[in-house]
């Protein structure tokens, strides 16, 4: 179990390190944050990469939670994650991309340069509450 748990933290970590790179590109390029949402959903690959890595985050999260700091919000969050990810992948894909390019338009630049700062915090305490 040991293993599996020390596999799961490094996924952690990866997720966190994938939280900070996109809060760098919120911060630093907030017109291709809004292109990349844009496309969420725009094909079967983008759609089951997008969410065979997010369902993986979510289970390593479950599976990591024990060994957390925060076991109740890391099982918890894991689970939403990884449910809402295999609701996202049964529903129609193009009514996940219609939501992503509806956010896209709506979302004005500097609201997501914004975003960059909670996207940080989130990486921050995930890498730290995952020990």
């Amino acid at each position: 179990m040991i293993l599996l748990a020390s596999a799961a933290l490094a996924v952690v970590l990866a997720a966190a390190a994938w939280l900070v790179f996109v809060g760098l590109v919120c911060a630093v390029r907030p017109d291709l944050a809004l292109a990349q949402l844009g496309r969420m959903g725009g094909s079967w690959a983008i759609q089951i990469g997008e969410h065979a890595l997010r369902a993986a985050a979510g289970a390593a999260l479950i599976l990591r939670a024990d060994y957390s700091k925060a076991p109740e919000i890391f099982a918890i969050g894991g689970w939403f994650v990884l449910l809402s990810s295999l609701a996202i992948l049964i529903l129609p894909r193009a009514w996940h991309h219609a939501y992503s390019r509806y956010w896209a338009q709506k979302i004005p630049p500097v609201a997501v340069r914004i975003m960059a700062i909670p996207t940080f915090a989130a990486a921050g305490w995930l890498a730290y509450a995952a020990f």
